[in-house]
């Protein structure tokens, strides 16, 4: 990894970590957890890993010149379930359900994401809470995009 900013690592260790906690529960297990843009497989349940945003500010101005750092990465939580608009709130509650999963992890179990940040939360949640107009035909499904902030101290 490099040596300026914990970003990549960051991203990479909340998305690993995702794909365990989705992995571990059968009723999970279907989740598909992409680094990125989903391709062209598209399961009912999907996050994704999006925009990763540092910003550093000088920590001290002793010789190594330290920084401290604060990282966001994106996630959107797509669930979609076939038929009427009576799949239209059961697809928020999955989203919504997924999303605890995250938050709880990095909340309470692995706060620092196996060392590589200080400590990491769930910081803001959007959601247009319907579903577009042009798959209403399919189903309903939602979007949610979560954004997970952490704090690092970069001393190379």
């Amino acid at each position: 990894m490099s040596s300026f900013t914990n970003g990549l690592a960051f991203k990479q260790a909340i998305f690993e970590a995702t794909k365990t906690i989705m992995q571990a529960d059968e009723a999970t297990a279907d989740v598909y957890v992409c680094p990125g843009t989903p391709g062209t497989y598209k399961p009912a349940d999907i996050i994704s890993f999006g925009r990763l945003s540092v910003a550093q500010a000088p920590a001290n101005l002793g010789t190594r010149r330290s920084r401290e750092e604060t990282l966001t990465v994106e996630v959107t939580l797509s669930c979609f379930i076939g038929g009427d608009d009576s799949g239209e709130l059961p697809s928020q509650v999955r989203a919504f359900e997924l999303l605890g999963l995250i938050e709880r992890h990095v909340r309470v179990t692995d706060t620092t994401l196996g060392g590589v940040v200080r400590h990491c939360f769930l910081t803001n949640v959007e959601t247009d809470g319907a579903t577009p107009e042009e798959y209403t035909a399919q189903g309903r499904a939602v979007d949610v995009v979560a954004t997970f902030t952490a704090q690092n101290r970069v001393t190379e």
